[in-house]
């Protein structure tokens, strides 16, 4: 085993040595004349300034930003109360349903009181024109018409009171009946069915669907670049990726002291029939805009290669002579395309993509096209 072992590593000398020998003459060697030398096909693309905007990545939590406390305006027992935790109701659907018989009775009672309110009034109206006609022929005194007269202003108050006890009495009891006031979901149930309840005693927590919020933590680091903030998106991964236009609606002033962040809120709005719920998780990206100075070139990854002493370098081709140069940059972060080059390439020149070990200086190349 020994020795077959050195055989092994024997045979992957011998094989390396050409091949570092040939690298080391290679690099001997001056330029072939141009008219003489094979003529290397690669990719390349032409150096562009990265965008004027980037995006900021949040992971963001889902929060109600209306939730209501709804309770009845008059006190009674819950006859009917048809809706479930967690259940969605539309605006103006029947939360819940007071008896009622006793309202019921007293609205009676009020439109009997009008009634009979409006057929004295009736009443004393024929009286009073019957005095008015008896005094101008002189057959009673001015008492007696002034009598019949404060007896028709008195029917006639009695009316305008009556009526508005009916109205009071319908009013009230159309407040047996607790609708929805917009469309949002059953967050809590207080009390059950056929409880007594007194008015303004809560019955159900009922959150709106429509407008809600979200919130995210932004790292120190990133506060100043607030001021540069110009759009926020709100990504929903559980919904197929739903994307929801945002509105900053503010940022902490203070970090949180656990975390070391400070928290980030915005508002959007949703569909009728959303199935967005409190508590889900998002993304929050913010369309961050860049500052001159930030704004450096891009080139893919795959154009970037190190020298020995670890430097940077990328094979830059003249498209005239149609030969590469190596140049040594100063590279940035990563990005979605490739990454940035901050030193040592300038807008519209081209680098090799592919094809970049074949290459050294005054190499003659040809750019491959893309295909359509």
């Amino acid at each position: 085993m020994k020795k077959s072992f050195f055989l092994f590593m024997l045979l992957s000398v011998f094989t390396a040595m050409p091949c570092a020998m040939g690298t080391a003459a290679d690099k001997g060697k001056p330029a072939v004349p141009h008219g003489k030398e094979a003529v290397i096909p690669v990719k390349a693309v032409r150096v562009a300034p990265v965008s004027e905007r980037f995006v900021r990545r949040l992971p963001a939590t889902l929060m109600t930003k209306v939730e209501t406390r709804l309770a009845f305006r008059v006190s009674g027992r819950i006859s009917e109360f048809p809706v479930a935790v967690g259940q969605v109701v539309k605006e103006g659907e029947l939360i819940a349903l007071l008896d009622p018989k006793d309202l019921k009775d007293t609205a009676g009672e009020a439109r009997a009181a009008l009634s009979q309110a409006v057929a004295r009034q009736k009443e004393s109206g024929i009286h009073l024109t019957r005095m008015q006609k008896l005094w101008a022929n002189q057959d009673v005194d001015i008492s007696q018409l002034d009598r019949a007269r404060a007896d028709a202003r008195s029917a006639e108050d009695q009316v305008k009171i009556q009526k508005r006890e009916l109205n009071e009495a319908a009013r009230r009891l159309s407040y047996t009946h607790l609708r929805a006031p917009y469309t949002g979901i059953v967050a809590q149930k207080r009390v059950n069915l056929f409880d007594t309840v007194s008015a303004g005693q809560a019955v159900v927590l009922l959150v709106d669907l429509k407008h809600m919020k979200a919130r995210a933590q932004l790292s120190p680091s990133l506060v100043p670049e607030c001021s540069r903030f110009e759009k926020y998106t709100l990504v929903i991964p559980a919904l197929d990726d739903l994307r929801l236009p945002a509105t900053l609606e503010g940022i902490g002033p203070s970090a949180l002291p656990q975390a070391n962040t400070y928290p980030i809120t915005v508002i959007f709005q949703t569909g009728p029939e959303t199935k967005l719920r409190p508590g889900m998780n998002g993304l929050l990206e913010i369309t961050v805009k860049r500052h001159m100075t930030d704004r450096y070139m891009e080139i893919p990854l795959s154009a970037v290669s190190a020298d020995p002493k670890g430097s940077s370098r990328v094979w830059v081709v003249d498209k005239q002579k149609g030969i590469v140069q190596d140049r040594r940059v100063e590279l940035g972060n990563l990005t979605a395309q490739g990454i940035e080059v901050k030193k040592g390439l300038d807008a519209g020149e081209w680098v090799v993509t592919a094809g970049i070990r074949e290459l050294r200086p005054g190499q003659r190349v040809l750019i491959l096209k893309k295909n359509p």
